[in-house]
């Protein structure tokens, strides 16, 4: 259900406003609207920003060296007051984290300069004079650079003295000419692809310069994995900076909330939307810290954006996360959750349709949630993926197969061998599509219902029969033309005739009643006659369940086919590789199905969501709400008491 919401109007003193803020962040039940006049500095909240992002990024240096959380361990839970009061020890370590990353990136850089150095002498390591006798003088030009090996042969005619060294690739050439002769070499030795080399305030050999950059690397590196290492002897406390960032993400928070605020020299104002089932919570919390404040709950008033709260039984709870996946519901409108659960939870175990796939899946979800104990959306999901693998259980008993293997093969030689599956998708396809159309055509219809409620319940009762209820009776005439062919009495077809002509009828004359005009009223309502055809096509998608719990049992049988019958079958006739054989294919069976399994998953979860969010939502859901987003702890490591 949609949670009614309050308009909260708070004033009180400016001397309590900082204990108020923190009292209504402590228990997150106030969204606050911005004033026209502020309380607090965006420049205050900037340096609270800053600060949050100097541990933020301090954390993570020290991500790699820090010990790794299992995927099951839930946060810690801490009092709010320990997150907060930790900040300052929490940056002096900051600054030492950021004080041996800036070092490290420099020793790094450093090394990288000279190895690049180094590596562009390596052509002229064995050149034996020092590099700063390379000069011109003032009749003779004496030029260093580098040419393609293959390139050398075109340098054969010019009228010069040529020296070359280096490698197989690439060539080192000292050009020593007559300055009047350069005019003529010049453009010859271009062509070949000659590029200019300068060693500005190098002297010696090459290969010495080579000798004492790589020594100096080597000392560059060192020092760079000294300053590593007392960076990761610092990884043992990350979890302090954690808590800090948490801490300080509360301080920013409340700073900024103050912006929310207006404000003269002595009192403040707040306004904000609560739940109406947390005022008494709201004033509870206040008349802790003082008597001297004004506040009043109103009911929201035409024209507000009101944000949408929901509140939902615990078993229903979780599919809060597939609705806002979708959208949240304009408050006011109707919540979809509870209603298209029971569906959710239909369709999700006959698309999986596996009892093994159903038991490993509740499991699984069920000890995330045990262990892990997520919050927020994660939590929602795997709730969702913990019922979808009960209702996967029972629906593989009744459609599926175990394992991939067919029930009657189970149950070989017992009572029930062939009670189970009821419906086999191998072999009845047809009745698996009757029976997913048939469930299709129940979800529509119930869509229909709630949306004629909704309708009725704001007094458009036209609204409600007209477009909603008389296509009910549409499509359930025409459901009822086909009784003959069922085997059922006649009277079913001519009630069915009337049935859909009557509800055609209805449509034709007043769904265009907004048209002016008796003339343009028909034409519109033909028109609306026409979404018979969006209407097979909608039942048509309800064929995607059978498709997806098919495709489930044929592939599950394959797997099994090729383990077992074909890999295992090779290993027979020696006992000692029979063992073998035996544990290797269980082994690669139980992981290929448990890849198969989490593929499954993914599309069932998806295609489930697809049928509510077009086929159910689509004909009723007003979307376009805005969450809820109270004043609160919103931390990343840790749990706040």
């Amino acid at each position: 259900m949609i949670v009614p919401m309050k308009r909260l109007t708070l004033v009180g003193l400016k001397a309590d406003q900082e204990q108020i803020l923190s009292a209504l962040q402590s228990i997150s039940a106030v969204q606050l609207i911005s004033a026209e006049e502020t309380a607090a500095s965006e420049g205050e909240v900037s340096r609270l920003e800053a600060r949050v992002q100097r541990l933020d990024n301090a954390q993570t240096l020290l991500k790699p060296y820090a010990k790794k959380a299992g995927m099951l361990t839930p946060k810690p839970e801490v009092e709010a007051a320990e997150l907060t009061g930790g900040i300052d020890s929490a940056l002096e370590l900051c600054g030492k984290v950021e004080a041996l990353d800036r070092e490290i990136a420099v020793s790094k850089g450093e090394a990288e300069k000279r190895r690049v150095l180094a590596d562009s002498l390596r052509p002229w390591a064995e050149m034996p004079d020092g590099l700063e006798t390379i000069r011109s003088t003032s009749n003779v030009r004496i030029t260093a650079g580098v040419i393609p090996a293959e390139a050398l042969a075109q340098l054969d005619s010019i009228d010069s003295v040529v020296q070359v060294y280096g490698g197989d690739k690439e060539k080192a050439l000292l050009i020593a000419c007559h300055e009047s002769d350069w005019a003529e070499i010049c453009p010859v030795i271009r062509a070949a692809g000659f590029q200019d080399v300068a060693f500005p305030g190098l002297t010696g050999t090459a290969a010495a310069n080579i000798a004492r950059l790589e020594g100096e690397i080597a000392e560059l590196e060192a020092k760079r994995k000294e300053l590593t290492e007392k960076l990761a002897a610092l990884g043992a406390n990350r979890d302090d900076l954690c808590r800090a960032l948490d801490g300080a993400v509360i301080e920013r928070d409340r700073e900024q909330s103050k912006l929310d605020l207006g404000a003269t020299d002595a009192t403040f104002l707040l306004s904000g939307w609560a739940r109406a089932d947390q005022t008494e919570e709201i004033l509870a919390e206040l008349e802790k810290i003082t008597d001297a404040c004004y506040v009043d709950f109103t009911d929201p008033e035409e024209g507000d954006q009101v944000p949408t709260a929901l509140k939902n039984s615990k078993l229903v709870q979780p599919y809060e996360a597939v609705t806002n996946l979708y959208s949240m519901p304009n408050y006011g409108s109707v919540d979809g959750t509870p209603l298209m659960a029971p569906f959710y939870f239909i369709f999700f175990g006959m698309m999986l349709s596996d009892s093994v796939y159903g038991i490993v899946l509740a499991l699984g979800a069920w000890l995330f949630l045990k262990k892990a104990q997520p919050t927020g959306m994660m939590k929602g999901i795997a709730g969702v993926l913990l019922q979808g693998g009960i209702s996967t259980i029972f629906m593989g008993l009744l459609f599926g197969t175990c394992a991939g293997v067919a029930w009657p093969v189970i149950f070989q030689g017992t009572a029930i061998e062939n009670v189970f599956p009821i419906i086999d998708s191998s072999s009845e396809p047809m009745s698996m599509l009757v029976l997913c159309a048939g469930l299709g055509l129940v979800h529509m219809f119930f869509a229909m219902f709630i949306a004629a409620k909704h309708c009725i319940r704001n007094g458009d009762w036209v609204g409600a029969i007209v477009d909603h209820l008389s296509w009910v009776v549409i499509i359930t005439g025409v459901l009822f033309l086909a009784a003959p062919m069922l085997g059922l009495p006649a009277i079913f077809s001519t009630i069915g005739k009337v049935m859909a002509i009557g509800g055609a009828a209805v449509v034709l004359l007043f769904a265009g009643r907004a048209k002016k005009g008796v003339a343009g009223r028909i034409v519109s309502g033909a028109g609306k006659l026409y979404d018979i055809t969006s209407w097979l096509s909608d039942v048509l998608s309800y064929a995607r369940i059978f498709a997806l719990g098919l495709s489930t049992g044929v592939i599950g049988l394959v797997l099994n086919t090729l383990c077992w019958d074909m890999l295992f079958a090779s290993f027979k006739g020696n006992p000692i590789l029979m063992v073998v054989g035996f544990l290797i294919v269980t082994a690669l069976s139980v992981a290929l199905h448990l890849f198969m399994m989490a593929i499954s998953t993914l599309g069932c979860f998806v295609h489930t969501a697809r049928l509510q969010y077009v086929e159910f939502f689509g004909k009723f859901y007003d979307a376009g709400g805005k969450a809820f987003r109270p004043l609160g702890y919103k931390t990343k490591h840790v749990k706040v008491k």
